[in-house]
Parts: structure tokens; C-alpha cells; sequence
């Protein structure tokens, strides 16, 4: 299965340089922020556009989203924050759950909550996740690190990570983190910002990762 993974996209909708991966892509994953606290409507906007060049996707919304976002893009069965959905492919069949938003941060953004709240949204996603989205990073890997020395995810994430061996965390929020990175056998992506031309290709069979490539 080949994922085209993209994240804070901070209102680039300018998706004809990558038409090629997005459409020869077997799904789209997207970890959140959208926009750049712009309007929902103008978030739904970017994502539909994303739908256009490939169905097979799911978004979560980011901190710098509007939180009413979030319904919108359930409204139109694109979000999976804070759910599980399958998608089979090759004969087998994904686990796929989100994580929107992000933990409170030293500037007020609009899509926050607290690590409790983090612990509520892991209770209601399938512990057997293959692929988890969250626009959060886990905490204590090299997708978390701000000014290249604190590392600010979510402990409750990793500990989910921990606790199931989840295959895949893909997120988001750390611009200056992109990368991969690991939790005992699961691998964490940080694709970096398309506002940028950042984004990932990641090649699956079943639960094994056969490729990743950063751009």
C-alpha cells in the first residue's frame, strides 16, 4: 500500500506539484492544520480540493483549525479524530485512527486540550490501530523537539504507542521536527510542513513498512 502523508499545510492548496504521488497513491493521510487560523470553511475548502485528486483519504484537524472544523470534515466521513476506520488494501485490512488538535501551547491557538483530554481520545480509537494520525507528535522522540533541545508530545500518545506496538504514527505540528524516528519496534513520521513543499511517501505491505521517503 502506498500512503501519501502530508501535515500542516497552513492554507498551500497548491497540490499540482504532487498530483503525481497524490493520485498514484493507494490512501492520503493528512495530520492537521490546514489552515493557518483561517476560517473552517476555508479549511473544508482546502480538504475538499485534497478529495478531488484522491477519494481514498482521511484528514484530522490541527491546533491552528478552527475545533468546528473537526465536524465538518466528519460531516463529509473524511475525519477520523478520535475513531477507527478499515481500509483494505492488498488483501489486508488497516486499522486507521485519529488524534486532531494538539496539547495547550505558550501561544493561545484555537484547537487545544490537555493531556487528560489526549487520554479520553485514545480510549475511544481501537487499541489494535494499525496507523495512528495525530496531529500531536508522541512524546520523547525526534518528531517532538522544539528549539532542538525540549521535547513537548504527548506522553499519553506514546504510552498507546507503547502499550499496542502500533505499526505507524504519522504527525505533525513540529515544523523545524520532521523526520523518523522510533518507539521500540513502531515508527513515528513527521513529514514537516507543506506550507514548505514538505511530505512523505510511505510503502506498506500488512503491518511491515517496506519504504519511507521524505521530501
Amino acid at each position: 500500500m502506498k500512503i501519501f502523508v502530508i501535515s500542516d499545510i497552513h492554507g498551500n492548496d497548491d497540490f499540482e506539484p504532487v498530483r503525481g504521488e497524490l493520485e498514484t497513491a493507494d490512501l492520503v493521510l493528512c495530520s492537521g492544520d490546514l489552515t493557518h487560523f483561517e476560517s473552517a470553511e476555508r479549511g473544508m475548502a482546502i480538504a475538499r480540493k485534497l478529495h478531488s485528486y484522491n477519494p481514498h483519504i482521511f484528514f484530522v484537524a490541527g491546533n491552528c483549525d478552527r475545533p468546528e472544523m473537526e465536524k465538518m470534515l466528519a460531516d463529509d466521513v473524511l475525519s477520523i479524530h478520535g475513531r477507527t476506520v478499515k481500509f483494505i488494501c492488498g488483501g489486508y485490512t488497516y486499522r486507521i485512527s485519529g488524534i486532531g488538535g494538539s496539547l495547550h501551547t505558550p501561544a493561545a491557538t484555537p484547537n487545544t486540550y490537555s493531556e487528560d483530554d489526549m487520554a479520553g481520545f485514545l480510549g475511544g480509537i481501537d487499541p489494535m490501530t494499525d496507523i495512528i494520525v495525530s496531529h500531536q507528535p508522541p512524546y520523547g522522540t525526534s518528531a517532538d523537539v522544539v528549539m532542538k533541545v525540549l521535547h513537548t508530545g504527548s506522553k499519553n500518545l506514546r504510552k498507546f504507542i507503547e502499550d499496542n506496538e502500533t505499526v505507524l504514527c504519522l504527525c505533525g505540528h513540529i515544523h523545524e521536527s520532521s523526520g523518523i524516528s522510533e518507539i521500540g519496534s513502531s515508527v513515528v513520521l513527521n513529514p514537516g510542513s507543506y506550507r514548505t513543499g514538505k511530505y512523505a511517501v510511505v510503502q506498506m505491505n500488512g503491518k511491515k513498512i517496506e519504504d519511507i521517503k521524505l521530501f
